[in-house]
């Protein structure tokens, strides 16, 4: 049932993310946004209880507007849609992440090392993370959602001595584009 529940709120949030086209704010007519709901083959209820707890849970926040309803898509629901994204744009550089957050971060450093390697990220070292794929603007909003960014240096690295290495850690992934 949560596995379930799991990719209808991910459909939703990414839903949601493609209608706002990274605005921070859709505004929707209540009465419309009922009407719509209301109308077809459509489970009104259970459609509210999972927008409820995509907002328990911190993906989204709804509140009232003068425009009517108003739903936000929080830096942990974008932060989820990205790590489900299957966008593998690659440009033949790698980008190399090293971080050292302290222990008293310990809960913000594992959530930050699951997101990577969701969106991507390998270890070649204990402090060294790297990925063909081009996500900047993926690992900028996980570290500011987290409050880490002073302990996280990005690097963009077009040649390497253990490029090689790089390369076959990567072989079985799509590098598309990638020069070789």
């Amino acid at each position: 049932m949560k596995k379930k529940y799991g990719s209808i709120a991910l459909k939703m949030l990414e839903e949601i993310l493609r209608i706002s086209e990274g605005l921070p704010l859709i505004f929707l007519d209540r009465k419309e946004f009922h009407r719509r709901l209301s109308s077809d083959d459509f489970s009104y209820s259970k459609f509210m209880d999972r927008i409820r707890r995509l907002e328990k849970e911190n993906f989204i926040k709804i509140g009232d507007s003068a425009n009517g309803l108003s739903i936000e898509i929080t830096n942990k629901g974008r932060i989820k849609c990205i790590e489900n994204s299957k966008n593998n744009e690659v440009d033949g550089k790698w980008r190399m992440l090293s971080f050292d957050i302290p222990e008293k971060y310990r809960n913000k450093r594992n959530v930050f090392r699951r997101s990577i390697k969701k969106i991507g990220y390998k270890q070649v070292q204990k402090s060294l993370w790297v990925c063909p794929y081009i996500r900047g603007e993926e690992v900028e909003l996980i570290e500011e959602e987290l409050g880490i960014n002073e302990y996280v240096a990005y690097l963009v690295v077009e040649k390497t001595d253990i490029d090689e290495y790089l390369k076959e850690l990567f072989k079985n992934t799509t590098t598309r584009g990638r020069s070789s």
